[in-house]
């Protein structure tokens, strides 16, 4: 799949800046997760996973953060409160009541700030990379991570984008990558607005200390190397690493990650 259709079922939510895309699989009475993904890309990328969760019991809505995929930009300068505000206000639209919240990477820290914001509707967390960065380096990153691009008549921004995908994940399907360059032409130029929020936010792993949680990602999972930080900082939390996997394990080994999210997600609807 190389743009950002799919199989599964989509749609717009009326939100207060606008309209936010989903898809969504598996039926309403189901126990629910909530997909956040990560930055720059959209829902899209869950795709392979979602109709194997539907088979498995779990409802799965993955939503377009907003000013990503094909949900609509925020009117001004948002800050992780402001998107995990966004994420509830998006769940109110669909009527959903507790869910369990996944994350990926940006998409991790949002989940963690609407755990904190709102508890009670948060049945567990599911962490796909949760980057605790320390203060030096989120002060690194947000000088240098996401220099965005310059369109150029000749088309060599293409490239651009191409090569840092490339870089970043040089062992990824061809597929993923291209699909990809679709979802950071389609944020335009400055793709960093949701990283810039990241790298400005400190998250409060203490506020989740009483919430179910699993951190389930692949192995070679770019922000694996802070399992032992993530580990020491929230105990409680069971740790799956699917072997082989990239950032990408749901797309690499979907049968592998729906087994683990859809126990994890049905043990939090019996706890």
């Amino acid at each position: 799949m190389t743009g950002l259709t799919g199989s599964s079922t989509r749609g717009y939510a009326a939100v207060p800046w606008g309209q936010a895309h989903y898809r969504t699989s598996g039926d309403a009475d189901a126990p629910t997760a909530l997909l956040l993904h990560q930055s720059p890309l959209s829902s899209a990328t869950y795709e392979p996973v979602l109709p194997l969760l539907a088979a498995r019991g779990i409802r799965a809505i993955a939503v377009d953060t907003a000013g990503y995929g094909l949900t609509d930009a925020p009117p001004s300068v948002w800050t992780i409160p402001d998107y995990a505000r966004a994420a509830w206000a998006f769940a109110d639209a669909l009527g959903l009541g507790r869910v369990v919240l996944l994350g990926q990477h940006t998409g991790a820290v949002i989940a963690a700030e609407a755990a904190r914001q709102a508890p009670e509707r948060t049945a567990g967390l599911v962490f796909q990379g949760l980057p605790l960065y320390s203060g030096e380096e989120r002060a690194e990153k947000m000088r240098s991570w996401a220099p965005g691009y310059t369109p150029a008549a000749d088309g060599s921004h293409l490239a651009h984008v191409w090569g840092r995908i490339h870089d970043l994940y040089p062992d990824i399907a061809l597929e993923s990558a291209d699909r990809q360059v679709v979802e950071y032409l389609s944020v335009g130029p400055d793709y960093g607005p949701g990283y810039r929020a990241v790298f400005g936010h400190q998250v409060d792993v203490a506020a989740l200390a009483g919430l179910p949680t699993l951190l389930l990602h692949g192995e070679r999972d770019l922000v694996a190397r802070m399992d032992d930080v993530v580990t020491a900082a929230l105990p409680h939390a069971r740790l799956h690493r699917v072997p082989g996997g990239t950032d990408f394990a749901h797309e690499e080994f979907p049968e592998e990650f729906a087994d683990e999210l859809a126990a994890f997600v049905r043990s939090t609807a019996t706890a």
